[in-house]
């Protein structure tokens, strides 16, 4: 193979990578750019040839690591962005040497790790989220038992009292487990969505019923609203029902008592949009884009109270959207909440 085939092949090989590379001489200067790279440095082909760095990045730190690996002939890496982009790169440099083991250049190549970080302080957030949620029942549990073990027994009624709160902590652990395990599973597609003709109209009166006690204690007034005959959507039965638990508990926990809920069902071309509406306390508004977040409440001292986990919202987003369709909420303070799913009709 001759000098040009090389070339051409070396040149078919850069222009299929998806990394970004430079290829560089020994003063510093780009002598070959993939298509690539040139996209990284939003320039049109061939304008990054016979320049230096310092001339299309302001990344002082790649520029000095450049001039490291022809200096010592050691390869270095780093990860660092590059302007005006937000991705995260990591840049790996190493010289190029002739066959007396003289630098004669360096080749830089840029491999985008922007999901893999990103991916990286979602799981750091989420285990510090769970250790945290996990941690202040234990605690409450372990202090109590402590307490009894130290004489509290001897008082039936502080003996019950202690047990009755070990109780409700322990079901708040419970729920927490079910609700990670559930999240999980649609997440990693672990629960296989069994899709088929359902009945939306049948899901949400099972959940009124279910609810029914609660409803009653608070003497809440439901009103349930749809069109005549109600279409079938396709989704999976039990997934759905746990769509509309949430949605319904949520709006109990947060009404006041005699309070009004409000479902409604509306169709609108191809889709059923079902919103369920409460009276209660509302949701400031820089707080509405998070809602639907693993872990995010709003009154977080007042959530725990109501017994929540901070993942029903969260579950109900990702339910929702592994049949194709869409979450949406609005809300005014004290005027409450109105938290809305579609589903498509058959």
């Amino acid at each position: 193979m001759d000098i040009a085939q090389e070339k051409r092949m070396m040149q078919s090989i850069l222009s299929c990578m998806v990394d970004g590379v430079l290829v560089l001489n020994i003063d510093g200067c780009i002598i070959q750019a993939n298509k690539a790279a040139e996209s990284l440095f939003l320039v049109r082909e061939g304008v990054l040839l016979g320049k230096r760095l310092t001339q299309i990045s302001e990344n002082r730190e790649i520029s000095d690591m450049i001039d490291e690996v022809l200096t010592t002939g050691n390869e270095s890496f780093t990860e660092t962005t590059i302007s005006p982009s937000t991705l995260v790169f990591r840049v790996h440099a190493v010289p190029r040497k002739d066959h007396h083991e003289r630098i004669e250049g360096a080749i830089v190549v840029f491999h985008d790790v922007t999901d893999a970080r990103n991916f990286d302080q979602i799981r750091s957030a989420f285990v510090g989220n769970v250790s945290h949620e996990l941690r202040t029942p234990l605690t409450s549990i372990k202090g109590f038992v402590e307490t009894l073990l130290d004489g509290a027994m001897e008082n039936s009624d502080t003996c019950r009292r202690f047990l009755s709160i070990i109780d409700t902590e322990t079901n708040r652990l419970t729920r927490l487990i079910e609700d990670l395990l559930t999240l999980s599973s649609i997440e990693s597609q672990e629960r296989i969505v069994y899709l088929k003709p359902a009945c939306l109209l049948r899901s949400i009166r099972n959940v009124m019923n279910m609810f029914g006690p609660q409803i009653s204690e608070k003497s809440l007034h439901v009103e349930f609203i749809h069109p005549y005959p109600m279409p079938l959507i396709q989704a999976d039965e039990d997934l759905l029902g746990q769509v509309f638990i949430n949605l319904l508990d949520n709006a109990i926990k947060y009404t006041p008592r005699q309070g009004k809920i409000v479902i409604q069902c509306q169709r609108r071309d191809s889709r059923i949009i079902t919103t369920v509406k409460d009276s209660g306390m509302g949701i400031p508004h820089e707080s509405l884009p998070r809602v639907f977040e693993r872990f995010y409440r709003v009154d977080k001292a007042r959530s725990r109270q109501q017994g929540g986990t901070g993942l029903g919202l969260s579950i109900v987003k990702h339910i929702v959207e592994s049949h194709g369709g869409e979450v949406f909420v609005d809300s005014e303070i004290g005027k409450g909440s109105t938290f809305g799913v579609s589903f498509l009709v058959i």
